[in-house]
């Protein structure tokens, strides 16, 4: 019998990156902050606060 392989991870890097932030602003959201604060947030995580 050959072996078949199966791919790594499923997930890209890209996309467990895009989950991430989205558990982060959803949790924001739930500690209280309103949508554009929890945005504004995600976006300084993201491209650091100038």
């Amino acid at each position: 019998m050959s072996e078949r392989s199966t791919p790594a991870d499923p997930i890209s890097k890209l996309a467990g990156a895009a989950v991430a932030l989205h558990e982060l602003y959803k949790s924001l959201i739930e500690a209280g902050f309103t949508e554009p604060q929890a945005m504004d947030i995600v976006k300084a995580a993201l491209f650091g606060k100038r």
